[in-house]
């Protein structure tokens, strides 16, 4: 199956960007495909899975031409049709080094970092809310996140919320490809909810997949193969809905090398993290708002 040339483009100011992205076949349900194992430090496991879960197949491959017309950004780009991929400012890096990010092993490790010297936390805080006003478009935007997520897991978002207090990593069910639910909006109304300013703080390449699709076109394609109305569809189930039904829509995966960000549009579009092939823990972290440049 082949992508749409009008969905969720890409824009970087990256060098030969577009050579290291990669496209595949599609999805396949988590229970049909071999799973990653984590083995790290004292960690291993077998990372679970929600039920209905979709995961990415291996089967990378690199753009043709014409793929990568599709995924070109136009001139009319904005916060929520297109995701953006570059790299911070000098200046946070140092800030970064010097709050010791890289050194973190275990996920606490990571709000401890940001404990130790309370003077240059202040400076990070302060550095960001400076460098992200060059994004916003005059918009309000937020901190949201700071954390890790373990190596070599091949799909790494999960419901965290639905778990008890002080639960273990291998009690984490990974949601597979999904769309978040920031705002709790329609189908139709996601392009309304902003982006996420992802920023890898960690020691090696991590990656960002997604389906160049934007919500209202993957219901429009439900809609147009099953006939099901916007009361059968919400944001809860199209995901399920989408891969049961187009397994073969290509996933798009960007990487990400540390102290690079991406900006992605994450309500409006089918999405995931990847530590896959990883060995150090994956730091990032992560602002709100509508980001564009």
């Amino acid at each position: 199956m082949e992508i749409i040339q009008n969905g969720i483009r890409l824009h970087s100011d990256l060098n030969h960007f577009f050579d290291e992205v990669r496209i595949n076949s599609g999805t396949i349900h988590h229970s049909q495909q071999e799973k990653s194992k984590v083995n790290y430090l004292d960690w291993s496991f077998v990372p679970q899975y929600e039920e209905n879960a979709y995961v990415v197949k291996r089967d990378w491959r690199k753009l043709t031409d014409k793929e990568i017309k599709a995924l070109t950004a136009s001139s009319n780009r904005n916060y929520y049709n297109t995701i953006y991929v570059g790299a911070i400012s000098e200046e946070l890096k140092q800030i970064f080094d010097d709050l010791k990010f890289k050194e973190c092993q275990r996920p606490e490790d990571v709000k401890e970092c940001m404990k130790r010297d309370h003077d240059l936390t202040l400076k990070l805080s302060n550095t960001m809310q400076k460098y992200l006003t060059n994004f916003a478009n005059g918009k309000p935007f937020h901190f949201h996140f700071i954390g890790a997520n373990l190596p070599n897991i091949d799909m790494v978002a999960a419901d965290t919320y639905t778990l008890p207090e002080g639960f273990q990593e291998e009690d984490k069910k990974c949601m597979g490809i999904h769309n978040d639910g920031a705002e709790l909006r329609t189908v139709h109304q996601t392009y309304k909810s902003g982006n996420r300013f992802t920023i890898n703080l960690g020691n090696e390449t991590r990656y960002f997949l997604y389906v160049n699709l934007s919500l209202t076109q993957a219901f429009n394609m439900l809609k147009k193969k099953l006939g099901v109305s916007v009361e059968q569809v919400d944001l809860y189930n199209i995901s399920k809905l989408f891969f049961k039904y187009f397994p073969d829509y290509p996933v798009i995966k960007i990487p990400q090398k540390p102290y690079q960000y991406y900006i992605a549009p994450t309500d409006h579009c089918f999405h995931d993290g990847s530590t896959y092939g990883m060995t150090t823990l994956d730091t990032l972290m992560i602002y709100f708002g509508k980001f564009q440049y």
